[in-house]
């Protein structure tokens, strides 16, 4: 019973430290592979720490994960006791000073906690056994800043190309272990505890405690046979003199006799791997459960040897009474060996049989607790499996069946089968058939001793449900060192995979930012060198990267503003997290220059202050502004020198600039408070004022463009003079009006010239009019002939009429109203030329055009019988009045219907039609065309015809149309001329209607 005691402490505690021990090969598996197969950029502290902290988030039982490079340099994330996680790093990711960094979420780099001493990862065996051998390696236990012990296990890191690029490793605090350990109970002074190869001790039962306190106050590791519990003690002076090695098989049993305890019954197992030299022991002393027993038994042989010499026969009843009790002690005892618990019989008794029982039931009482609190670790490991989605498996592969924890049946999608094991053709049937080839020969290499058994694979539960699992395991072998079994552990990493996926995708994303955007980008330190360029950046400057990296920042700027590039990164240390911007001009490596906005901020990264730099290109816009500098004061040295006043005024409509041309006709300044001067009345013609603030006032309510004619009076000799004022509104992006500028040309000399030019064309006009008239003499004569050769026709009847006897008063009544109206018909034809040959000012009425049509009509109408014309109308019942000079209007269309009587003269081979229209038109327009069936016009004749001097006719001046042209423009209206199809030409314009019924006619 004894040996099975101890054998099973034994065993428990092996199987809780092989589960720390696989759990921190799994996470060194992990980091090394990661940190590769992830492609982490090695040289980049940042990187490194990113991948490192997200390791450590998804291993629970590690508490550090460090990496060191081949330059000395550190980076190690970890817990503190606190449960925050913080970064310790080397400057530069080199051999020197140590710091401490707040770990952010995402592994991002926080604020300087604090700095420790020099560090050179090279120097650490760890880093130099790792890679001294090419293998994993585990340090010996270590004793921390706190009382604490610790441990290291490290791993060689070589890049895909097989290179050694360093070391990675984890740290293990062995707290937690050792307070395993002082859980365990081994009966009542029994002891479990593990020691290391250099027999110090890492923890135990009881509360033993592995550190001491030495000679000079500090904590010292504690060697285990000095151990101030009698039992570890003893056992381990025992087997430092008498060592035991463990057998293949299981925990080696043994006994030593102490002389303080007597004789003590231990076990000592090797814990794997060997490379640990861990040892584990379990010792119980036999005065526990056994001295009871023999005290007993001696006492009851010398009974029963007195009552066989004294009684011979009544020893035999005797002797039967005293071992009966003794047969049920045996019994129980031999039950419970086999693990059929059962309850001690009840002896009542006061002599050493009734001793013996009461001490057998004490000590069976003591080991049920002992497998209780196996059990109960036991649940716990299984608990844990649970929280961490961690599971167990064993595979024996003499029967190639399974034994399952109940978490990886969970993680496998599964309910746990009858005695938790399940074939492995069932097993493979769960992984992705994708991923059978490769963990078919993972495993076969594993079989063979070829390699270790790790790797990832997916595995697809039941319900089709994908899952990614890492797993890693161990062989086992027998005592011919043939391969038994395989145990190892599973893990759920789907999240995991996919945070990594996404942190991927976010740094690619970001990655490719970088590289890609058009925008310059650089980090410079705090002595000002390039760290990183990216690389437009460094084309932008004509350089690759590797030019820039490493070089001083100044040496790309302008030298005049090298001064100000120190001044600014300055004040930009000083401010962390703060953004700045500033403006420079910076040289490209072809000696071109280039202005340049930058926009910083500085930050901590990689344990030191660095300035992160965004530039944007500029010179196009700082050409810009240079031009636009230019174009204004261009601008300004016109608007002083041009010929004309201009200024600028407030949206309210305050002036607030005047030209020098301005100040010099006025007299008036800006300089101080307006004077007297300023008023509208001592600046405008009193006859112009009215109308002119009338306009500025609705412009200024509306926000209309304002133009005006207004008279100033000049300051030097107090003329009025006539300008023309402008003024447009500048308006913001909502259309509100930020400003208005005016600008005033005199027109005085020009007005004078125009009414001289009116002048001219009117003595024009009225020589073309009367040149008209002499082509219509013989039309005009024939007009007046015949109502005077009626009215003499009408007055002989009326004297003949009033000579009859009697008179005939009533004919002759009758013959002198046909006199009175042929004699008016003749004053009405006399009056038409009369008005037409009359010279006489510009009149300026409403105008009926079918009147006018009408009129004209009637002066033509000689011509136009006697060149055989058929002259028709289409004039419009609803024709509007237009304003204008009724004579200029009806010299146009008489000019125009003359034109084409003209043109018709020689057309013998058609008839010689001439067509009359008038309508109304769109936005308010009257148009009237006059249309013939002559000889037409030729391809450049429709507007060469209205230029001076141009004519078709050999008695023409070629006046006659420009001045029609001239007429109408000055009435606001356009005159031109098309092609008639298939014969002739049409004249026509159009001009302003005029809908006011109450305007003077």
């Amino acid at each position: 019973m004894s040996e099975r005691l101890i054998r099973e402490v034994t065993q428990a505690v092996n199987r809780d430290v092989g589960h720390l021990v696989r759990g921190a090969d799994r996470a060194v598996s992990r980091l090394t592979s990661g940190l590769v197969r992830r492609d982490v950029s090695l040289g980049d502290a940042n990187a490194v720490a990113r991948e490192l902290y997200g390791l450590l988030e998804d291993e629970p039982g590690v508490d550090w994960m460090f990496f060191g490079n081949e330059a000395g340099g550190l980076v190690s994330v970890g817990r503190l006791a606190d449960s925050s996680v913080v970064f310790l790093m080397t400057d530069d990711f080199r051999a020197g000073v140590v710091r401490e960094f707040e770990a952010l979420e995402g592994g991002r780099v926080g604020r300087l906690r604090k700095s420790e001493g020099s560090f050179d990862s090279r120097r650490r065996g760890w880093y130099a056994k790792a890679k001294e051998t090419g293998e994993r390696y585990w340090t010996e236990p270590y004793l921390g800043v706190e009382p604490i012990l610790g441990i290291s296990h490290s791993a060689p890191v070589f890049d895909k190309d097989g290179k050694f690029v360093g070391v990675g490793g984890i740290d293990l605090i062995l707290t937690q272990l050792s307070r395993y350990l002082e859980t365990l109970e081994v009966g009542e002074n029994g002891r479990a505890f593990l020691v290391d190869g250099t027999g110090h001790l890492i923890g135990a039962s009881g509360g033993v405690s592995p550190v001491t306190i030495g000679a000079d106050g500090g904590h010292l590791r504690l060697q285990a046979s000095d151990a101030p519990d009698p039992i570890v003690g003893a056992t381990a002076d025992y087997l430092g003199r008498h060592p035991i090695n463990a057998g293949s098989s299981g925990p080696s049993v043994f006994s030593f006799s102490d002389p303080e305890r007597g004789r003590i019954f231990a076990a000592v197992d090797r814990v794997e791997p060997a490379a640990l030299e861990w040892t584990i022991v379990s010792a119980v002393p036999a005065s526990d459960f056994l001295k009871p027993v023999f005290r007993a038994a001696f006492l009851s042989m010398g009974v029963g040897a007195l009552i066989i010499a004294a009684f011979v026969v009544l020893g035999l009843g005797v002797v039967g009474r005293t071992l009966r009790p003794l047969t049920g002690l045996t019994q129980a005892a031999h039950a419970i060996a086999k693990g059929e618990w059962q309850e001690v019989p009840e002896v009542r008794r006061n002599d050493e049989i009734g001793l013996l029982a009461e001490a057998f039931t004490l000590m069976t009482s003591r080991l049920k607790e002992t497998l209780e609190g196996l059990r109960r670790s036991e649940a716990n490991f299984a608990e844990a499996q649970r929280v961490a989605h961690v599971g167990y498996w064993e595979r024996d592969l003499g029967t190639d069946c399974l034994t399952w924890s109940e978490e990886t049946f969970r993680i496998f999608g599964m309910a746990p089968q009858a005695g938790m094991v399940v074939s492995l053709a069932e097993a493979v049937e769960r992984i992705h058939p994708e991923d059978r080839a490769f963990w078919s020969q993972a495993a076969e290499k594993a079989v063979r001793g070829e390699s270790r058994y790790e790797l990832e694979y997916r595995i697809v539960r039941p319900t089709g449900e994908l899952r990614f699992v890492h797993s890693q395991g161990d062989l086992t072998r027998d005592a011919s060192e043939s391969p038994r079994s395989m145990f190892g552990t599973i893990q759920d990493i789907t999240e995991r995979k996919r945070v990594e996926e996404a942190l991927r995708d976010s740094e690619e994303q970001w990655r490719a930012v970088f590289e890609n955007n058009p925008t310059m980008y650089f980090m410079v330190d705090a002595a000002g060198i390039i760290v990183s360029v990216n690389p437009f950046g460094a084309e932008q400057l004509g350089y690759t990267v590797d030019e820039l990296t490493g070089r001083a920042v100044t040496d790309v700027f302008y030298e005049p503003d090298r001064d100000a590039v120190q001044r600014h990164a300055a004040a930009c240390l000083q401010h962390l997290g703060e953004a700045m911007s500033w403006e420079l001009r910076k040289i490209r490596k072809d000696g071109s220059m280039l202005w340049v906005r930058e926009t910083a901020r500085s930050m901590v990264i990689k344990k030191r202050p660095v300035i992160l730099i965004v530039c944007e290109d500029i010179t196009e816009r700082k050409r810009a502004e240079e031009a636009a500098r230019r174009s204004e004061e261009e601008l300004r040295e016109v608007i002083e020198t041009v010929p004309a006043m201009v200024w600028t005024a407030l949206p309210d409509g305050r002036v607030d600039f005047i030209n020098r041309r301005w100040q010099e006709f006025t007299g008036l300044s800006l300089d101080g408070r307006p004077g007297a001067g300023w008023e509208p009345e001592t600046r405008f013609h009193p006859d112009d004022l009215e109308q002119y603030l009338s306009k500025w006032r609705a412009s200024l309510a509306t926000g209309r463009p304002f133009e005006a004619e207004v008279r100033i009076r000049r300051s030097s000799d107090g003329e009025y003079r006539r300008w023309l004022e402008s003024a447009v509104p500048l308006r913001d992006e909502r259309g509100s009006i930020l400003k208005w500028y005016g600008f005033l040309v005199d027109i005085e000399d020009r007005k004078r010239a125009e009414e001289a030019l009116q002048q001219a064309q009117a003595e024009l006009a009225h020589v073309t009019r009367v040149t008209t008239m002499g082509a219509l003499t013989s039309s005009i004569a024939h007009e007046v002939n015949q109502p005077l050769a009626a009215v003499v026709t009408n007055a002989n009847a009326a004297l003949r009429w009033l000579a009859s006897q009697p008179p005939n008063i009533e004919e002759a009544r009758e013959t002198l109203g046909r006199i009175v109206r042929d004699g008016h018909r003749a004053g009405e034809v006399i009056g038409r030329v009369r008005g037409l040959l009359k010279k006489t000012a510009i009149v300026t009425a409403q105008v009926d055009l079918n009147g006018l049509i009408e009129d004209s009509i009637a002066l033509v109408h000689g011509e136009v019988r006697g060149h055989r014309v058929l002259l028709r109308t289409e004039l419009a019942q609803d024709l509007p009045p237009v304003v204008g000079d009724r004579v200029q209007l009806q010299q146009v269309i008489l000019n125009l219907v003359m034109n084409g009587i003209e043109s018709m003269k020689k057309v013998a081979d058609r008839p010689r039609e001439l067509m009359i229209r008038s309508r109304p038109e769109a936005a308010g327009m009257v148009l009237v065309a006059v249309q013939d069936t002559g000889i037409g016009l030729g391809p450049e004749d429709p507007e060469r015809v209205f230029e001076a001097f141009y004519t078709t006719k050999a008695e023409g001046l070629g006046m006659g149309l420009a001045i029609c042209r001239s007429i109408i423009e000055a009435h606001g209206g356009r005159l031109w001329a098309e092609a008639n199809e298939p014969f002739g030409a049409v004249f026509q314009f159009t001009l302003p209607s005029d809908l006011d019924e109450s305007a003077p006619s």
